[in-house]
């Protein structure tokens, strides 16, 4: 079998933190990329003539730099691109990508709204370009695993699906209220926009199937982020299957206790038992449930090592979902996740947001 050739890579957006720094820390993108054997950085790209354009030129000379998208398009010979930029920017970057026949990875959110994301969706699907969006953890070794569990049947018929996520406050000496995530026009939303999609997406592949409704409420207790958008949402979904799930989310931890790390807690509930799961840092599944006979319980623990790897997430199964997608490229196959799956889940935040300003229970709304 031939050897492949190396994709040529391009990193458009500097700013986000998941970018990196180019010292060798081992983190972000930049770290990420660097230690793939099939992946070469060849451009980076910034049209905000961001500081960082000079780190690049100083850390990465062989690498070209562009002020332009345009002229990254037309003069640089790249194969993908990693796109970190305010939700507000991606739909464009991402549909002059896609009509130059460039495969990218995109960085949440990727629209302030689902109808902004619909031209990206329609260029990609035109021009047959693979997109990855930045939602991992379906892939996450305990997500796996949990759904071969419910596939198995033990915790019987599907119930209800529980997740609790907490992290910093946005407020000065925390979470920048001046940073582009946190604005109206360049992200779209607060807490359920920015960071909620993650576990939107976790929900939907543990039901199997897509969120028919929601019911929603959000309030701005700290109160730093750029009105409207709030630091607490709380959400109950309807799925197509009947199941019931819940979602509550905040940006309400104090940087006084002394950490920036997300708490995370999932419970996934069927008529015969249950699983618990802590994501952030945690490989450990607990589960029970009870057999029909009126036996003793069955309990289990699943844990599975998560080796330490430098770059974006700081594990080795986030680099493999990286370099599963460049795979992916090179074998002409669609990816795990795509840009259709960004798409749900941006229509579900949308119906979320009328929720939460009209006080009803709001259908999602599929479709282009």
């Amino acid at each position: 079998m031939p050897e492949r050739s190396k994709l040529k890579l391009a990193l458009v957006g500097l700013r986000h933190g998941h970018v990196g720094s180019f010292d060798d820390d081992g983190t972000g993108y930049i770290a990420t990329f660097k230690q793939m054997d099939e992946v070469e950085i060849v451009a980076y790209c910034d049209e905000t003539g961001s500081p960082r354009l000079d780190e690049a030129r100083e850390h990465h000379p062989g690498a070209s730099i562009y002020e332009s998208l345009e002229d990254l398009i037309t003069r640089e010979e790249f194969d993908v691109a990693c796109v970190a930029l305010p939700a507000r920017d991606v739909p464009a970057a991402g549909v002059k990508l896609a009509e130059a026949g460039k495969h990218f990875y995109m960085e949440k959110q990727f629209a302030r709204t689902a109808a902004d994301l619909v031209p990206l969706v329609k260029a990609v699907r035109r021009n047959g370009v693979k997109v990855l969006p930045g939602y991992p953890w379906r892939f996450h070794p305990v997500a796996l695993e949990l759904r071969r569990i419910i596939d198995d049947g033990p915790l019987g018929r599907p119930a209800d699906i529980e997740l609790r996520f907490t992290t910093s406050q946005v407020r000065p000496g925390s979470r920048d209220p001046d940073h582009f995530m946190y604005g109206r026009d360049t992200e779209g939303g607060g807490v359920l926009h920015m960071l909620g999609g993650h576990y939107i997406e976790l929900m939907r592949f543990l039901a199997g199937c897509d969120i028919r409704s929601v019911q929603a409420m959000t309030s701005r207790p700290v109160g730093y982020i750029q009105e409207p958008l709030e630091d607490l949402a709380l959400c109950v979904f309807e799925f197509e299957s009947g199941v019931l799930g819940s979602l509550r989310c905040g940006y309400l931890a104090p940087k006084v206790i002394g950490t920036d790390d997300s708490l995370v807690s999932l419970v996934y509930r069927g008529v015969d038992g249950w699983a618990d799961w802590t994501p952030i840092g945690s490989a450990s599944l607990d589960v029970k449930a009870a057999p029909l006979d009126g036996g003793s319980w069955l309990e289990r623990t699943f844990t599975d090592s998560l080796p330490p790897k430098t770059g974006y997430g700081g594990t080795v199964w986030m680099f493999e979902w990286m370099r599963r997608f460049m795979d992916d490229i090179q074998a002409d196959r669609e990816p795990a996740l795509n840009v259709e799956d960004a798409l749900r889940v941006l229509q579900t935040i949308d119906a979320a947001y009328e929720s939460a300003r009209t006080g009803r229970r709001v259908e999602v709304k599929y479709g282009i």
